[in-house]
């Protein structure tokens, strides 16, 4: 009985290793800092065409021309806020005031308008001397870039 037992945990062991190895393969990965998500592109295009061909085609324009203006160095769509008292630091944020901001939300709602502000914010704090994306180790589960100990075990896992 002590050996069965000693072989169903070690099964179990290798099963939870198994998992362990799924789900840091899911969960960690390489994340491209200020890429245009497409997916609320698409989810607003499947309100207006029911043909999915045209519809993906359409989204995908949509997503590169925004991609485009993120990238775009001389729209700078940010105004900086004070932190309180006496207001002697600043902090940047996107202006959702913008006229481009204010005209995608409108045409196509407010999920377009937060993954091209959600683009912008990456860019501005990841790589605020470019406007490219850039390839960060990141954390899909927490929604955050990796930390060095996620990455060293999701390199040795890789």
């Amino acid at each position: 009985m002590n050996s069965a037992l000693c072989i169903k945990e070690q099964q179990s062991n290798i099963e939870i290793q198994e998992a362990y190895k799924e789900l840091i393969s899911i969960t960690i990965g390489v994340k491209m800092i200020g890429q245009v998500d497409d997916k609320s592109f698409v989810k607003s295009f499947e309100k207006i065409f029911s043909d999915k061909v045209i519809l993906l085609e359409q989204a995908a324009g949509l997503v590169s021309k925004w991609q485009e203006e993120v990238y775009n160095a001389a729209w700078y769509p940010f105004k900086f806020v004070g932190t309180g008292d006496g207001m002697k630091a600043f902090y940047e944020i996107v202006d959702d005031e913008d006229e481009k901001l204010k005209n995608l939300s409108e045409e196509f709602g407010e999920d377009v308008k937060n993954s091209v502000k959600i683009a912008l914010k990456e860019l501005n704090e990841f790589n605020p001397s470019g406007r490219y994306a850039v390839p960060t180790l990141w954390n899909f589960a927490h929604g955050r870039e990796a930390t060095l100990k996620e990455g060293i075990k999701w390199m040795i896992n890789e």
